[in-house]
């Protein structure tokens, strides 16, 4: 997940943003009654958001365009329900750059009687223009009846669509060494470049594998791939290189 500040960015409403979270502080949305309940976004908006890149989807059967089905936690709190919760989002527009031709929402959704955190799914569709940009979609819980919004940075969740590669959280992970060293570059992978992880890609891809970086076996079966493959380059007299010129190598043994 990229942070949100970097999002803003890249979309291009830093302005709009900064305005609408200070706004929202303002008007105090808490938590703090048992007469409706409040259903938020798990992120926090103002740290977290949801990256989609659509060069890991295929092409729809019979079209020119990819379609994500893209899960979104939701929370609730307050009024104790003894059934099923309906409710419905929609997209706030003073901070979506996405066109909402390239969304499609779910009529209906629920957080099912007995649990506090559910999960919700949204389809986003893919555009020539998101190669060389990032376009956001913000939701947003519509409050009525039951029904309110939770806390101000809970209140939005916030989808970035690109068909840029970007770095994953799991690279990132800092699980080594009292938490100062990433495994992934220490072991696994090495130092993170889009042409890199570019071609583990394509070795998980051969195999129809998705991967979220929670299983280390699949990480360490599909670096070694990359590892073998990065040998028989050079050995060919063609090794590879990142999108800086520099030799690509991963540090896994085997």
């Amino acid at each position: 997940m990229m942070k949100l500040r970097n999002i803003l960015l890249a979309g291009g409403i830093v302005c709009g943003g900064i305005s609408f979270f200070s706004a929202c502080q303002e008007e105090g949305i808490i938590v703090n009654g048992n007469d409706v309940s409040y259903v938020g976004f798990k992120k926090d908006m103002t740290t977290d958001t949801t990256a989609v890149c659509f060069r890991f989807y295929a092409l729809e059967e019979g079209a020119d365009v990819k379609v994500a089905e893209v899960p979104i936690e939701v929370t609730v709190c307050g009024k104790v329900q003894h059934k099923d919760l309906e409710f419905t989002v929609s997209i706030d527009e003073t901070l979506s750059t996405l066109p909402q031709s390239q969304c499609v929402l779910p009529e209906r959704c629920v957080i099912k009687n007995g649990q506090l955190i559910d999960t919700i799914y949204v389809k986003l569709k893919s555009s020539p223009d998101l190669k060389d940009a990032t376009k956001l979609l913000v939701l947003k819980v519509n409050a009525g009846g039951e029904v309110a919004e939770g806390i101000a940075i809970y209140s939005r969740a916030i989808v970035a669509a690109t068909d840029r590669l970007f770095k994953p959280d799991w690279w990132s992970l800092l699980d080594m060494y009292d938490g100062t060293e990433s495994s992934v570059d220490w072991y696994y992978l090495g130092t993170y470049s889009e042409e890199k992880y570019k071609m583990f890609l394509e070795e998980l891809q051969k195999d129809n594998v998705v991967f979220d970086g929670k299983d280390r076996q699949v990480l360490r079966k599909y670096s070694l791939r990359l590892k073998y493959r990065l040998q028989e380059l050079s050995d060919a007299g063609s090794p590879a290189r990142d999108e800086n010129g520099a030799l690509i190598t991963v540090p896994i043994g085997g």
